[in-house]
């Protein structure tokens, strides 16, 4: 794994954490404010895996899938409560290819919005270890 690659995917993951976090700033006045956010969500965690799969494989690791970046980030003490982690996993599938009632809806973005501080630590704690390479 480059270090061009990693950094890459931090500067992305950074963007894309930062307009979740701006996402849920939004009065939920609206149907669009809801699903904007649950689409930045399964973006976000999409970029969570992906960065963290290429730092783990910038320290010799070779994690496969999603779960198993998951798992190994957890392993190595990088993540705390990978029930979380693995649940968000399963969120951002159950999300992006299924058409939710407006109580599911809104139950996702009141998760989403419980975890956000979780997906930020994780972001400052790789951008932290990574960005001086």
């Amino acid at each position: 794994m480059s270090a061009r690659k990693l950094d890459d995917s931090l500067g992305n993951l950074g963007r894309a954490v930062a307009n979740l976090e701006r996402a849920l700033t939004i009065p939920t006045d609206g149907e669009l404010v809801f699903e904007g956010t649950i689409h930045r969500f399964e973006i976000t965690i999409e970029l969570v895996w992906k960065t963290l799969k290429r730092a783990l494989e910038f320290e010799g690791l070779s994690p496969k899938t999603p779960r198993d970046s998951v798992k190994e980030a957890f392993r190595i003490g990088w993540l705390h409560d990978e029930a979380v982690w693995l649940d968000m996993l399963d969120h951002r599938n159950t999300t992006s290819h299924a058409y939710l009632s407006d109580e599911l809806v809104a139950a996702n973005y009141r998760d989403i919005a419980k975890v956000t501080p979780l997906i930020r630590t994780t972001f400052d704690f790789l951008a932290q270890r990574y960005r001086t390479i």
